[in-house]
C-alpha cells in the first residue's frame, strides 16, 4: 500500500483526535523534565497546526504541497518541549513524500530514521528513557519491517509495537519516572502518532493499555540491552528552570543555529532548536529552552537575527498550581485588545474583543493589573504596540502565576488586531483560534502616518512641523507635505508586495475622506484592491493602515 496526500491528511488528523482522547492521560503521565502536566497538551497542539496546515495546502494546491505544508506548520505551531520534537519527527517524513504526497514503506521507514537522526541533532542533551528512546526503538521495528518484505500498513505497526516495548521500558530508565510509576509522557504521545498511521493504512488501531500515575505496567530492563540506565541517579539536569521560552528565528544558517544550542545551553536546560526545512543555506529554526533567564534567552537570540513568536510560559508543578491547567483551559477565554481611541473602543468591543484603553502610554504595572479581572480564565492578549516586548513578557509570566493564562498575539498595531479579529472563532478550540488569529496578524503589513511636530533630520532629509512621516516597524520610509501624499505613498510601500484588503484607521487629526481617496488613487492600477476604513480616534498617529 502506499499513502497519497489524502492517506496522508487523514492519519494527521487521525492522530489529533487520538491526542484529544488520550492528552488528560498524557499530561498526567509528565514528569520530566517538568512535572507541569502539559506534554500532552502540546503534542496536541503542534499536530493540530500540521494537520491544519496540511488540509489548507491540500485544497488549496493540491498534494504536492502537502509536505511542505506540515512541516511549517508543525514548527510554526510546536508548543513545548515535546512539541519541537514532533515537528521534526513530521519534517523527517515530510523528506520522503513523493510528489503527490506519497508515502511509500521505504518512504516510512527512512523517514522515520531521518526523523531520530534530527530530533538527536537538536536537542541539546539527550536523555535515555524519553520521547527520543521511544521514536528510536519505532523506527528500528520500521525497518526490520520494510527488510522482512512489509507494506507500508506492515511497517506502521513494526513501529508502533517496537515504540510500545519501548515506552514500557522508560520507567526503569529515567529516575524520575521510575519515582511517579509512571512511562513516558513524550513517548505515551508518539505512540498515538504510530498508532494512527496503524489505524489509517490496515484499518484498525492497536489495543493499548491506559497508563495511570504509578500504575504503568512495570517491566525491568536488564544489563546489555544497550539503553542508559539512571537507578539511583538522577539523570543530568540542568539549572532550576522556572521559565519556558519559545521562539522563532527567521533566516539562519545552520551554523548559527549550532551556536545559539550551545550558548543557550550554557544557562538553560530542555535545549531544542529545529528548522522547518533543510538549510539552504538558511531556514527558519524553532528555539526552546527551560531557564531561569528568559530575558538572557531572548537576548541570545536577539544577537542571532529578528525573532518572531516569542512565548514565555511560567513552568510550575502541577500539583502545585493554585489554577490547574486543565481548568484555564476549559474556562470561557477572553480577546483582550489594547486600545487608544473612542473610535477604536467601540470597534474592538463591537468585534467581541474586552478592551483595556491606554490612550494616555501605559506602564506594565497598569496592565498586570488590569488583567487581574480575568484571574481563571485564558486572555489572548492583543498589544497594539502599547508596550516593549520585554515588559509584555513580564506581564504575562506575572499574570500566569496569579492565575491568568495569558497568550500574546503578535499584533504590533491596532490595524492588525483588527485582521486578527476578523479570524477569530470564539466556539473553536482556544489553540486552533490563537494559531490563526497570530497567523493572520503576522500576514497583515502595517504602517503609520504620523505629524512632524518638530525639526529633525530622517533618513529621507529633514522635516519639520507641517510634513508628515510614514512609520513602518519604527523605520522611516515616507516623508510627504500633506496627509494624503503620505498615507497614499505608505500604502503603495505596503502593496508592493501584494495584498487585496487595504485597512485604514484614522486618528483623531485623521481626513475622513482619506478611505475614499486612497481607493480612488489605486482604483487604475489595483482594481482588486478593496479599502476599508474606520474612525479610530487615536491621538499617537494621523491613521494606521494594514494591508493583507
Amino acid at each position: 500500500m502506499v499513502a497519497d496526500g489524502r492517506v496522508v491528511v487523514a492519519w494527521l488528523q487521525r492522530a489529533v483526535l487520538g491526542l484529544e482522547r488520550a492528552v488528560d492521560e498524557i499530561n498526567a503521565l509528565n514528569v520530566f523534565p517538568v512535572a507541569d502536566a502539559d506534554t500532552g497538551t502540546n503534542m496536541l497542539v503542534t499536530l493540530r497546526a500540521a494537520a491544519r496546515a496540511a488540509e489548507e495546502a491540500d485544497r488549496t494546491e493540491g498534494p504536492h504541497a502537502v509536505a511542505r505544508a506540515t512541516v511549517a506548520g508543525a514548527v510554526a505551531g510546536a508548543r513545548g518541549n515535546s512539541g519541537v520534537i514532533v515537528s521534526q519527527i513530521m519534517r523527517g517524513l515530510a523528506g520522503q513524500l513523493g510528489p503527490d504526497a506519497d508515502l511509500t514503506a521505504e518512504g516510512f521507514a527512512t523517514g522515520l530514521r531521518r526523523g531520530t537522526d534530527l530530533v538527536t541533532t537538536a536537542v541539546a542533551d539527550p536523555i535515555e528513557g524519553t520521547i527520543l528512546s521511544v521514536l528510536r526503538a519505532g523506527a528500528d521495528g520500521a525497518g526490520a519491517a520494510l527488510a522482512g518484505g512489509a507494506d507500508l500498513a506492515g511497517c506502521a505497526r513494526g513501529a508502533a509495537d517496537a515504540a510500545f516495548d519501548a515506552l514500557l521500558r522508560t520507567r526503569d530508565q529515567l529516575a524520575d519516572n521510575a519515582a511517579a510509576g509512571v512511562v513516558d509522557a513524550g513517548g505515551r504521545g508518539l505512540l498515538v502518532l504510530l498508532d494512527a498511521l496503524v489505524e489509517v493504512t490496515a484499518g484498525a488501531a492497536p489495543e493499548r493499555p491506559r497508563f495511570n500515575r504509578r500504575t504503568a505496567p512495570h517491566v525491568h530492563v536488564g544489563e546489555g540491552d544497550g539503553h542508559a540506565h539512571h537507578h539511583g541517579e538522577d539523570p543530568p539536569r540542568g539549572p532550576h528552570a522556572d521559565y519556558e521560552v519559545m521562539y522563532l528565528l527567521p533566516d539562519a544558517t545552520e551554523a548559527t543555529a549550532n551556536r545559539l544550542r550551545a550558548e543557550l545551553q550554557a544557562f538553560g536546560d530542555s535545549v531544542v532548536v529545529v528548522a522547518a526545512a533543510d538549510p539552504d543555506p538558511v531556514a527558519t529554526w524553532s528555539v526552546h529552552t527551560h531557564t531561569t533567564e528568559p530575558g538572557a534567552a531572548i537576548q541570545t537570540g536577539l544577537r542571532h537575527g529578528k525573532l518572531r513568536s516569542i512565548a514565555v510560559n511560567v513552568l510550575q508543578e502541577a500539583g502545585q498550581a493554585e489554577t490547574p491547567l486543565q481548568a484555564l483551559l476549559d474556562a470561557p477565554r477572553a480577546i483582550v485588545a489594547l486600545v487608544s481611541g473612542d473610535g477604536a473602543a467601540e470597534l474592538f468591543a463591537g468585534a467581541g474583543a474586552e478592551v483595556i484603553r491606554c490612550d494616555q502610554g501605559m506602564t506594565h504595572a497598569e496592565l498586570l493589573a488590569a488583567l487581574h479581572r480575568f484571574e481563571g480564565r485564558e486572555v489572548l492578549l492583543m498589544p497594539n504596540g502599547a508596550l516593549p516586548t520585554p515588559e509584555l513578557l513580564a506581564v504575562a509570566a506575572r499574570s500566569r502565576e496569579s492565575g491568568v493564562l495569558v497568550t500574546l498575539l503578535p499584533t504590533s498595531s491596532m490595524v492588525q488586531a483588527i485582521a486578527a479579529l476578523a479570524v477569530h472563532e470564539p466556539a473553536g478550540h482556544a489553540a486552533d483560534d490563537t494559531y490563526s488569529m497570530a497567523e493572520a496578524a503576522a500576514g497583515a503589513r502595517c504602517g503609520a502616518v504620523v505629524a512632524v511636530t518638530e525639526d529633525a533630520l530622517t533618513i529621507l532629509g529633514p522635516c519639520g512641523p507641517g510634513d508628515y512621516l510614514g512609520m513602518v516597524g519604527g523605520e522611516v520610509v515616507v516623508l510627504e507635505e500633506d496627509q494624503y501624499s503620505a498615507g497614499e505613498a505608505l500604502a503603495e510601500l505596503l502593496l508592493a508586495t501584494g495584498g487585496d484588503m487595504v485597512t485604514v484607521l484614522l486618528g483623531d487629526a485623521g481626513d475622513g475622506d482619506f478611505p475614499d481617496r486612497v481607493s480612488a488613487a489605486l482604483r487604475p492600477d489595483r482594481p482588486e484592491v478593496e479599502v476599508v476604513g474606520y474612525r479610530g480616534g487615536q491621538t499617537a498617529s494621523v491613521m494606521e493602515i494594514g494591508v493583507e
